[in-house]
Formats: C-alpha cells, sequence, structure tokens
C-alpha cells in the first residue's frame, strides 16, 4: 500500500470513528434528555406553549416516546452535514457539534410535541368513536368480545404507537449498523477497509 492510499484510508477510518462517536454522544444526550422530560422546545417558548394548553403538553415518561426519539435522532445523523466537517479544523469541528446538537434536539422536540402526540391524540379519538359506535357490526363485534370496546378505549393506540415506535427504533439501528460496526472493527483490528472490502467481495461472489 502507497503512502498515499494509506493516508487516504487512515483519513477515512478516523472519520468513521469520529462520527460514530459523536453519534453515541448525541443519541445519548437525547436519551438523558426524554428520560428526564427536558424538552428544548419547551424552553424556547414557554409563554407561547402555554397558552396553546394541553396539546403542547409533553406526556409522562414512556417507552414509547423513548424509542421514538432515539429513531428519529439516529434517523437525523444519516443528514448529518460531513463534507463540511471534513475541511475544517479539529476545534472548530466541536465548536460545530454545540449548534448540530441544539438544531437536532430542536427538531426530535419539534416532531414529538407538535406532530407525533397529536397523531396519536387524534387516533384515540377515532377508537373511542370505535368503541362507542352503534352500528350493527359493533353490536356483532362487542357482543361476542365485551372487553373489545374497553380495549380499544384504553390500550389499543398505547400498543399501537409502542410497536410503531420500536420497529421506527429497530429500523434506524439497521440502517446505521454499517457504519458503526466499520467503525468497531477498525478500533478492534485497526486494517478495518481492506477487511470489509474483501468480505463485501466475497458476500458478492457468493450471491
Amino acid at each position: 500500500m502507497t503512502q498515499v492510499r494509506l493516508r487516504r484510508v487512515q483519513r477515512q477510518a478516523a472519520e468513521l470513528v469520529r462520527d460514530f462517536y459523536e453519534s453515541l454522544l448525541l443519541l445519548t444526550l437525547g436519551l438523558a434528555m426524554q428520560w428526564n422530560q427536558w424538552h428544548v422546545l419547551r424552553i424556547l417558548n414557554a409563554n407561547s406553549l402555554s397558552e396553546e394548553g394541553e396539546a403542547a403538553q409533553p406526556e409522562p415518561r414512556n417507552w414509547s416516546a423513548v424509542f421514538f426519539t432515539s429513531g428519529l435522532l439516529l434517523t437525523l445523523l444519516h443528514y448529518r452535514p460531513q463534507w463540511i466537517k471534513r475541511h475544517c479544523s479539529l476545534m472548530l469541528r466541536k465548536f460545530l457539534l454545540l449548534p448540530e446538537t441544539f438544531g437536532l434536539l430542536f427538531v426530535v422536540d419539534y416532531v414529538l410535541l407538535s406532530m407525533w402526540q397529536p397523531l396519536f391524540n387524534f387516533c384515540h379519538q377515532i377508537m373511542h368513536m370505535l368503541a362507542t359506535s352503534q352500528g350493527n357490526w359493533s353490536r356483532f363485534v362487542f357482543h361476542f368480545c365485551p372487553s373489545c370496546s374497553a380495549w380499544l378505549i384504553n390500550d389499543a393506540v398505547y400498543l399501537m404507537r409502542f410497536i410503531i415506535s420500536l420497529v421506527w427504533f429497530l429500523l434506524a439501528i439497521e440502517a446505521s449498523e454499517t457504519k458503526w460496526r466499520l467503525a468497531i472493527d477498525f478500533l478492534l483490528l485497526g486494517q478495518l477497509p481492506e477487511v470489509n472490502r474483501r468480505r463485501r467481495r466475497r458476500l458478492r461472489m457468493q450471491y
């Protein structure tokens, strides 16, 4: 391997490892803020949100919100402007990490409080309408399954929200797994790029 190629490989590996550490930092910070019920959007717009009433109030701590915010953070991390940071110094990269963290947390809080919770509040109203419907089909279903009405009112929306949040979180982890595995392999082996190229060639030959 020539010196130029070796430097390019080392630079790519360093970017992978740095991106891995920064992603873990942002994910941990997002989990900590969600678990402690700290919301950037409510801190910045406390007066305007208080006038809107209960629609802007965050829900009590639950695993659905934790999985949703984690999955959304992992999804947003794929769109980080890495091409800008490659040409910056280390100090400038550390400085850019602060507004980037603030922006990501703001977007997560905005989606959670302004889109995600109102959507499932609307779904809860629909489930309540179905459970209290007086149609022939609802009478037939509730006659053979009396507890279905109570389940639609109390647990259906929460179960649906939990499943959707968990699936989103698992899909986001799967999408981030490739880069993370490259970074972990490089930290453990020190020869990540070459090893993974050969591994990809073997997979192409097998399939």
